[in-house]
């Protein structure tokens, strides 16, 4: 089927003429729902490039909608079963002249030609960009009284979420020779110290089990039980690589601002030499004149460090990814590499939608956290929580099977590190509670070790077991290497 402007389908149109539509757009429209509903194996191929908001046509964004409900419950949309699904009610309204049963006929019985499909997916995604850009812009074409700086923002702002919103990874072709050729460049530039700097996450030991850094477009899942360190680890990350002068990106889905900050500075004032619990920097009027200026100073030390805390409860992975877009935006504008994003935390990113099992709303983070490394070209660490199963195990070390939507993670990651502080269960033991002094001196022994288990690693080995010290007061990790050179 053409996309031409000169050949558009001769059905009718709800809610319009042919002149007063983007003809083209309902074109588009007609043709991908028929290969749809003729070939219902086209679908997977294109759901990830448009859904049923993007559709011109309310009929259209109705029939999608559907598509997608009956493809995600595991149900062939084919024309007779969206037609079942309809309704006879529905399926004999009118529709411009006929009964929209029969314009569904006739749009599923068109020829269709399926690899076709993503094209006209694509040109239905870039009308609705379009449209939404049109949305944005209307108030200063239509005049009135403006502050142009906000209008500029504002607008930009619309344009990183527009962009953002069609997140995916592009398949790229490549002959083995091509690839090898790529990866004989990028040796002889390591060689020279012409390669890509990567930024360090300050835990040397780890980033050597990973390939030496945190990779670019690589997924990185680190899990651990509630006070295991995720939120002190993924801090620590983000704030390491803006001390090296690339951006970071800190989604926090549970703490404030100012609750992210004053952990910063609490580690920062470690590497100073100077003990200040980030609680007690948080605890208003805690602290003494001199320690308020120790915490002043070493803030505008920082000043200028490119990292960004997004701040804003629950939120869905496609506002993190268009929010994450606008910040990466920013950073480039400035020149700014982008080092990381940090999502803390997995399971309390908002579903775009219901979904019977929460597996399936867990799927959709970790697809739409390793589409952002993708896209973004970037590492992303996906915090994440295990369930309670290994409080009932003697050796309380967290593997795979016990984070929650284990499978979803561990398919999509290229790395999953687990957290474990052995301190946190001899603490909550009833000999440490009734004062055993054997426990108190087993909890002073490992009050500070961090064990970062690597259990999932297509850098380097799995099953590696990094062990680092751990201030979880001071919000500070530091490699032991780092320690012992003191």
């Amino acid at each position: 089927m053409s996309v031409g402007a000169d050949n558009v389908v001769p059905f009718p149109i709800a809610g319009g003429t042919a002149d007063d539509l983007p003809r083209v757009t309902i074109e588009c429209e007609q043709a991908l729902i028929g290969c749809v509903l003729s070939q219902p194996h086209v679908f997977p191929v294109v759901q990830t490039l448009v859904s049923a908001e993007h559709f011109h046509e309310p009929a259209h964004r109705e029939v999608w909608a559907l598509i997608e409900m009956m493809a995600a419950a595991g149900d062939v949309p084919n024309l007779p079963r969206v037609l079942a699904a309809i309704g006879p009610k529905a399926a004999e309204r009118d529709f411009g002249g006929i009964t929209f049963k029969r314009y569904l006929i006739q749009v599923a019985t068109t020829l269709c030609v399926p690899l076709h499909a993503p094209d006209h997916a694509k040109a239905i995604q870039n009308y609705w960009q379009l449209r939404e850009l049109a949305a944005a812009t209307a108030d200063v074409r239509e005049g009135g009284v403006m502050v142009p700086s906000q209008a500029l923002a504002r607008i930009y702002a619309r344009v990183d979420e527009v962009r953002a919103s069609f997140v995916e990874r592009r398949p790229v072709s490549a002959t083995l020779d091509e690839a090898g050729d790529d990866l004989v460049r990028e040796l002889e530039a390591g060689l020279k110290g012409e390669g890509r700097h990567l930024p360090a996450s300050g835990i040397d030991s780890m980033d050597q089990e990973i390939g030496g850094a945190p990779q670019p477009s690589n997924l990185i899942v680190v899990a651990g039980r509630t006070s295991m360190g995720k939120s002190i680890f993924g801090t620590e990350v983000a704030g390491n690589m803006a001390e090296q002068g690339f951006g970071s990106i800190y989604h926090s889905l549970e703490m404030s601002k100012r609750q992210v900050a004053a952990r910063l500075v609490s580690s920062a004032l470690e590497r100073r030499r100077v003990r200040l619990p980030f609680g007690l920097i948080m605890k208003r009027g805690a602290l003494t004149p001199r320690q308020a200026q120790l915490v002043s100073d070493c803030l505008h030390e920082m000043r200028g460090q490119p990292l960004t805390i997004e701040d804003g409860g629950r939120r869905s992975m496609l506002e993190i990814a268009a929010s994450s877009e606008r910040v990466a935006n920013a950073y480039a504008r400035k020149n700014i590499p982008l080092g990381s994003i940090v999502i803390d935390h997995a399971h309390i990113v908002r579903a775009s939608r219901a979904f019977n099992r929460e597996d399936e709303g867990l799927k959709e983070v970790a697809d739409g956290a390793l589409a952002l490394a993708k896209h973004l070209d970037v590492p992303v660490f996906l915090l994440a929580q295990c369930n309670r199963q290994t409080e009932g195990r003697e050796d309380k070390r967290p593997g795979l099977a016990d984070i929650r939507g284990a499978g979803a993670f561990e398919e999509n990651a290229d790395t999953v590190c687990f957290l474990y502080r052995p301190a946190y269960y001899v603490e909550r033991s009833q000999k440490f509670r009734d004062g055993d002094a054997a426990a108190h001196e087993e909890f002073e022994r490992v009050r500070n070790d961090l064990e970062i288990i690597i259990d999932k690693n297509r850098a380097g080995g799995p099953n590696q077991i990094v062990r680092a010290h751990c201030d979880v007061a001071l919000n500070a990790i530091r490699p032991l290497s780092r320690l012992l050179g003191d």
